[in-house]
């Protein structure tokens, strides 16, 4: 291992309020000198006991970190460990998730690899229920698109479109090299990061095994979008549309699905309004993004999408105007 790391592997978690989930999380990791623990937490309101207790209790082994001054969010706990990490690869966790078994002995074996970024299978669960949920699915099948056939719009798919940073091994020195970090907003805090770490690892690889399991609860940031909230994944969206235009064709865009279709779609689905679904197509079409790609399209997403337009009242003809515009 190059002197400049202490260690292998550092694994960065953010949180905010959950200290019986993040003790699932910290214990399904091993507690060995090779991996280094961060745990940056968000000015936690609830439950400050039951953190004071696990920050004493696995001491020897947790960094524990909180975010005083900069904005709120994953984002800047993140960067913030991000500047504490001193392993020569990066995994992110969320304090709700874990790791499943073997998952060391799984990213181990590329710690001497030549790979800037690698891909591992994720699953996921309801947390009530324990029973699978739909979380991994869309990470699950581009990795299974890329192994059955690892064509640049399966590759461009799998390293731009997948925007949570976590269940994939990316090298320290990447993110350090490019100035790489975590927008430090609420809401699609990750997608630049991951965005960008996709443009520029050179060197994957991707695995059939799993090493993450997704927690689906009630009432996360994934399930409540008021306008407040969407209005600040919109901007972070267009962002990384901006970045893409820059280093992509028009073509890939539309592979990577990189269009107006999918924000629209969530906006109709929150019932926002018409003047709200207007102002979102003004605002794409000013950035010069596609309103859809043709492989978005399927006669049931399109159905539903009808359906919950008339919900609301609008008129067909409109709604046929502002598809094809």
């Amino acid at each position: 291992m190059s002197k400049e790391y202490e260690r292998n592997l550092s694994i960065i978690i953010p949180h905010y309020n959950t200290p019986d989930l993040l003790q699932k999380l910290i214990d399904s990791i091993p507690h060995i000198e090779d991996i280094q623990i961060i745990v940056v937490d968000d000015r936690s309101d609830m439950h400050v006991d039951k953190l004071a207790e696990l920050q004493v209790k696995y001491k020897d082994h947790v960094e524990f970190y909180r975010n005083d001054d900069l904005p709120k969010g994953a984002g800047t706990c993140r960067n913030i460990g991000l500047r504490h990490a001193d392993g020569k690869w990066i995994l992110f966790a969320d304090a709700d998730d874990f790791f499943v078994d073997g998952m060391y002995e799984t990213v181990s074996a590329y710690f001497d690899s030549e790979f800037d970024e690698i891909f591992f299978k994720p699953t996921s669960i309801y947390f009530d229920t324990r029973e699978l949920s739909d979380r991994h699915i869309t990470f699950e099948k581009y990795i299974n698109d890329y192994l059955e056939n690892p064509t640049r719009e399966n590759i461009l798919k799998l390293k731009i479109s997948l925007s949570t940073p976590c269940s994939k091994l990316i090298r320290h020195k990447l993110i350090r090299h490019y100035n790489i970090w975590f927008d430090e907003v609420l809401h699609f805090n990750d997608m630049m990061f991951s965005v960008k770490v996709g443009h520029y690892s050179k060197k994957i690889a991707v695995s059939e095994k799993v090493i993450y399991c997704i927690v689906r609860t009630t009432g996360s940031l994934t399930t409540q979008i008021g306008w407040d909230a969407y209005e600040i994944r919109l901007w972070e969206y267009l962002k990384v549309c901006d970045f893409l235009k820059k280093h992509y064709s028009l073509k890939d865009l539309k592979t990577m699905h990189y269009t107006c279709l999918g924000m629209l779609y969530r906006a109709v689905k929150s019932h926002y309004g018409i003047k709200k679904y207007i102002l979102i197509i003004k605002v794409f079409y000013k950035h010069g993004i596609p309103l859809f790609s043709l492989g978005q399209i399927n006669m049931d997403s399109l159905l539903q999408l009808v359906r919950e337009m008339k919900a609301k009242r609008m008129n067909s003809k409109y709604m046929v105007r502002t598809f094809f515009l």
